[in-house]
C-alpha cells in the first residue's frame, strides 16, 4: 500500500528520524552539526588551495551572514578556527582551522566510518547499496522539480 504522503507526511518524518543521526553528540565528536559542516567546508577548500571566507560558509551552510558571524565567533571561542586578513585586504576575512579542529575532524571521520560499517553490516550490504542509490535518486529528482515547486 502506498502511503498518503499528503496526509501523514511520511517523507518529512522519515527524514527527521534519519536526520537525528546527525545530532548524535558521539558522532559529532563534541562539535555541533553546523560547526562540523563549516569545518569540513574549510578543510575541503584548504585541500584545493582555495581560501575560505565567511560568505563561502554562508552559501555552503545556507545561512545568513549574521548567523555565520555568530557561528564563527563561537567556533573561535572554542579554539576551532582563526580569522585572518590577507593581502592587505582589510575587508576580506579568511578562515583557517586550528590543529584542534583538524584533530576533531580526523576523529569524526574515523567514528563515522565505524558507525557506517556497523549500520551497513546490520542492514546487509545489498540493502545499504539500495538505500544509497535511492537517496541519490530522491535528491536528483527533487533537484529536477525544485524550480517548479514554488512558482505560484
Amino acid at each position: 500500500m502506498t502511503p498518503d504522503l499528503g496526509k501523514d507526511n511520511t517523507i518529512l518524518m522519515t527524514m527527521y528520524r534519519a536526520g537525528s543521526v546527525f545530532r548524535d553528540p558521539h558522532l559529532l565528536c563534541g562539535m555541533t552539526f553546523p560547526e562540523l559542516f563549516a569545518s569540513y567546508i574549510v578543510k575541503i577548500n584548504d585541500s584545493m588551495n582555495k581560501p575560505t571566507r565567511a560568505k563561502d560558509l554562508a552559501v555552503g551552510l545556507d545561512i545568513s551572514k549574521p548567523a555565520v558571524s555568530k557561528l564563527l565567533n563561537t567556533m573561535e571561542e572554542k579554539g576551532y578556527l582563526r580569522r585572518e586578513h590577507r593581502d592587505n585586504d582589510r575587508k576580506s576575512v579568511y578562515i583557517s582551522l586550528t590543529d584542534k579542529a583538524v584533530a576533531i575532524l580526523d576523529e569524526q571521520k574515523a567514528t563515522a566510518s565505524v558507525v557506517t560499517k556497523k549500520i551497513f553490516a546490520e542492514m546487509g550490504m545489498e540493502k545499504a547499496k539500495e538505500l544509497l542509490a535511492n537517496m541519490n535518486l530522491f535528491y536528483e529528482c527533487y533537484k529536477k522539480v525544485e524550480a517548479t515547486l514554488w512558482e505560484n
